[in-house]
This record gives structure tokens, C-alpha cells and sequence, in this order.
């Protein structure tokens, strides 16, 4: 019965959510949906600007609309993405802002998770056979798998389904923020009741630890997360490029480069396997 209970107040709410995000406003013409990548925003007055604040590359339409306010915001816009009369189609750009944030969490925990098997292989703190490179451990079945109690496939599958669930649930909040703490949840619902800010939940699961326990520290973690959350998407990336080319994972390019840096680098590598 809590699983019945669960799954049908989850797929209550899923019309309304999907509908929201993929309606537009009223407001919003279709000469403007059209010119999706053009920055309209110059007629738009400047927003007040701090006086010792950092920019990089802004220009005088991206500074009319970004103000600072938000995390990492340098006024680095070149396509206008974040203009609110010129952004690209359906897309928010408070929903760019959160999924950056959202994204850079996955690919920090991704960055470590992807490297760790190689450290701790060559440490000898794990298995041979465990301390595989990333692209051999299933995420790329031609590429090596490992013997897992299930095929790639079938656990892709359940992955997909357990993902799927704990999205909905997130794009859920994103839309009526603190319902998931009135939402009937194995009896874990407090916890998932959030502060108001769908990006920055809190509580005892999202921050345990109570860090930013005033403005000032609060401020300075959210800048230092999404900076790290932008390194770590550029490392995921890095990751493909040096799997595809070398054939090795990332920690094993990096000891090659080490012990024979003229001979091993990104110029002596460009040819792919």
C-alpha cells in the first residue's frame, strides 16, 4: 500500500509538471521564439551593476540583464541565453541557471567516480580487476563491460527507471517548491521539504553537515560550487576526448605524461583508436 500510495501521488502531479515545462508564456511572441540566439535585450535599461564586480568578456547587452545576483555570474552571455527577450525557445533561463548547477553536481561526482577506480587500482587498495578505466566498466558495452549480477543493458534499464523517478521528483519541486515534503515518501517526506530555493534544498539528506549557516559563507559555496561544478563538465568531457584518442583512461594519461612529458602529450596523441 505505501508503494501504491507513492507511485500514484507521484504520477498525479506528473501532467501538470510536464505541461508547465514545456508551455510558453503568453507574452512571449513567435518572432521571438524564432531569433532564439540573438541577444534583443540592448533596449533593455542596464540592471545596477557592483562597483568592484568581476566581469569576463561581458557586453553592454549581457550586463542588462545579469546583474551578479546569481552564483558564478561574470556577465559572460555570448549567445544570450539568458536574455529574458531573447532566450532559446522554451527554455527559462532560470531553469538554465539551475540545470548548471544541477549538472556541474553530477559531473563533480562523476569526475571523481570515473578516476577513482584507476587511483585506487594502482594504489593497490583495490582489486586488479576492478580498477578499470571508466569505459570499460559497462557505460560503454562495446567498449569492455565487467561481470556484473545483471548485463549493461538491464542495469541501464534500471538505471534509467530509478533516474527517471528521483528526476520527476526533482522537476516536481523545481515547479511547487517544498511539495516534496508534503508528498507521502516511505515517511522521509520532512526531509525533502527544502528551504524555498529548489537549487539549494537543505535539510538533513542536502546538507547534513549544515554548511552556509550565514549569508556571507553561504554566498562564498555557491560560487566555489558552481565553479568547480563548470571544471568538473570540462573534466567529463576532457574524459571522452582522452578515452577516444588514447585508448587509456585519464589517471594512466596523466602518469604517461609525467614520466615522459616530449613524448606524451596532447600533440604526440592525435590519432585515435
Amino acid at each position: 500500500m505505501a508503494a501504491q500510495a507513492l507511485v500514484s501521488s507521484s504520477l498525479t502531479s506528473y501532467v501538470q509538471t510536464a505541461k508547465q515545462i514545456f508551455s510558453t508564456k503568453s507574452s512571449v511572441s513567435v518572432s521571438q521564439r524564432k531569433t532564439s540566439f540573438i541577444v534583443k535585450a540592448a533596449s533593455t535599461p542596464p540592471v545596477k551593476q557592483e562597483a568592484n564586480r568581476q566581469l569576463w568578456f561581458a557586453s553592454s547587452q549581457s550586463l542588462s540583464y545579469l546583474d551578479g545576483s546569481l552564483p558564478g555570474d561574470f556577465g559572460f552571455d555570448p549567445l544570450g541565453l539568458s536574455d529574458p527577450e531573447g532566450t532559446g525557445g522554451f527554455i527559462e533561463p532560470r531553469w538554465l541557471a539551475y540545470g548548471e548547477i544541477i549538472n556541474g553536481r553530477f559531473a563533480m561526482l562523476g569526475a571523481a567516480g570515473a578516476i577513482a577506480p584507476e587511483i585506487l587500482g594502482k594504489a593497490g587498495l583495490i582489486p586488479e580487476d576492478t580498477a578499470l578505466p571508466w569505459f570499460q566498466t559497462g557505460v560503454i558495452p562495446p567498449a569492455g563491460t565487467y561481470s556484473y549480477w545483471a548485463d549493461p543493458y538491464t542495469l541501464f534499464v534500471l538505471e534509467m527507471a530509478l533516474m527517471g523517478f528521483a528526476e520527476h521528483r526533482r522537476l516536481q519541486d523545481w515547479y511547487n517548491p517544498g511539495s516534496m515534503g508534503k508528498q507521502y515518501f516511505l515517511g522521509l517526506e520532512k526531509g525533502f521539504a527544502g528551504s524555498g530555493n529548489p537549487a539549494y534544498p537543505g535539510g538533513p539528506f542536502f546538507n547534513p553537515l549544515g554548511f552556509g549557516k550565514d549569508e556571507k559563507s553561504m554566498k562564498e559555496l555557491k560560487l566555489k560550487e558552481v565553479k568547480n561544478g563548470r571544471l568538473a563538465m570540462l573534466a567529463i568531457l576532457g574524459y571522452f576526448v582522452q578515452g577516444l584518442v588514447t585508448g587509456v583512461g585519464p589517471y594512466q594519461n596523466l602518469l604517461d605524461h609525467l614520466a615522459d612529458p616530449v613524448n606524451n602529450n596532447v600533440l604526440t596523441s592525435l590519432k585515435f583508436h
